[in-house]
């Protein structure tokens, strides 16, 4: 069983800003109190689109992350990648929402939303992305950051109290971190019988042991451009 607390889901990248094309263009959230999510039914929900126009090439719509059917037994970190050196110039928006089972008496509950949105520039100008840096003292507390304050849990909701303050900058990515996120999506593009990502280069051995390890073929992409991936990092560090 959860213990009740603070429960909260942090975007830590994208911003704002202008960001160099990349094979592998990270999407990252951070959750704070994951073993929260569960109880909560919790999930994500999120659209991506290039420039006006959420039906041009490359948008996804309609994602979806059930945080609920995920084992959140540690701290954890949900990413996504998409190949934006197809896309080498333009501003990109993506929308998302945090939703949780509030109740509201026995037997009662109905689910509730936070949402926001991040518009950023991919341009060949523009700078590297570095997850690292994201959660850095001077740039934590720019995250998009929405938090519920669950007093205690009924069946499959939660009972809240007052909107808490949020606390971005509790979260830190290591150097180790940010490489294994990477990592793990150039294996899955990497593994036998994956989507083709010509600008993701691939070791030479990955073949034979992506091959030998059921774990690297457990990722599911959502559509060609874009990898839906989702890691547990151990080193992910959540401060305070």
């Amino acid at each position: 069983m959860s213990t009740p607390g603070i429960f909260e889901v942090d975007l830590v990248f994208p911003r704002n800003a202008t960001y160099t094309p990349q094979g592998l263009m990270p999407i990252v959230w951070a959750l704070q109190n994951p073993t929260m999510a569960p109880p909560l039914a919790s999930s994500i929900s999120w659209s991506l689109w290039e420039g006006n126009n959420a039906t041009s090439p490359g948008s996804v719509d309609g994602g979806l992350i059930e945080l609920a059917l995920e084992d959140a037994s540690y701290d954890r970190m949900i990413s996504k990648f998409f190949n934006s050196i197809e896309y080498p110039e333009g501003y990109w928006t993506l929308t998302w929402s945090l939703w949780v089972n509030k109740c509201y008496q026995e037997g009662s509950s109905k689910y509730i939303l936070k949402t926001g949105s991040t518009i950023f520039t991919i341009s060949k100008s523009g700078q590297e992305p570095d997850l690292v840096a994201a959660t850095s003292a001077g740039q934590c507390d720019a995250m998009d950051a929405y938090a519920f304050n669950v007093t205690s849990f009924g069946e499959y909701c939660g009972y809240l109290g007052p909107t808490p303050t949020t606390n971005p900058c509790a979260v830190n990515i290591s150097s180790s971190a940010a490489s294994s996120i990477y990592a793990a999506a150039t294996a899955w593009y990497c593994a036998p019988n994956t989507v083709d990502n010509p600008n993701v280069t691939c070791p030479t051995s990955t073949s034979t042991s992506s091959a030998s390890n059921p774990a690297s073929q457990s990722f599911m992409v959502t559509r060609t451009a874009l990898l839906v991936l989702l890691v547990g990092i151990t080193n992910f560090i959540l401060m305070g």
